[in-house]
């Protein structure tokens, strides 16, 4: 093949739109990725399992791309960070924290912890 000046020029053109067209592309696909997974929720205490001794327990964790959470069906306060924190009474016996989180897709993920209450 001969290749002019012309030719070149113009294969070097179609090239360097085809490589920036598909680092565009990838860019656009690695900084959707974190919406295409959807919320996460990260409980950070009280761990699921532990036994409380108090009446009260203090649920603190963090919530990831999410629009509403509820904690055992209440409303709960989120940070401009994700974080959360909220104070729920202990019973004595078998305790279960239900964490319900929706995105602005209206995708949602729970979370269950048990705890023990010996008070």
């Amino acid at each position: 093949m001969n290749l002019t000046r012309t030719r070149f020029s113009r294969l070097l053109r179609v090239t360097g739109t085809a490589v920036a067209v598909l680092i565009i592309a990838a860019y656009a696909g690695y900084r959707s990725l974190p919406y295409i997974r959807g919320p996460i929720i990260s409980v950070f205490q009280p761990v699921n399992g532990s036994t409380i001794s108090t009446t009260t327990a203090t649920v603190i964790g963090r919530a990831d791309r999410v629009n509403s959470l509820s904690l055992d069906g209440n409303p709960t306060q989120i940070d401009e960070s994700g974080n959360f924190k909220q104070t729920l009474i202990i019973f004595p016996g078998a305790n279960i924290i239900y964490l319900d989180a929706t995105d602005q897709f209206k995708r949602s993920t729970h979370a269950e912890i048990r705890v023990f209450g010996t008070r």
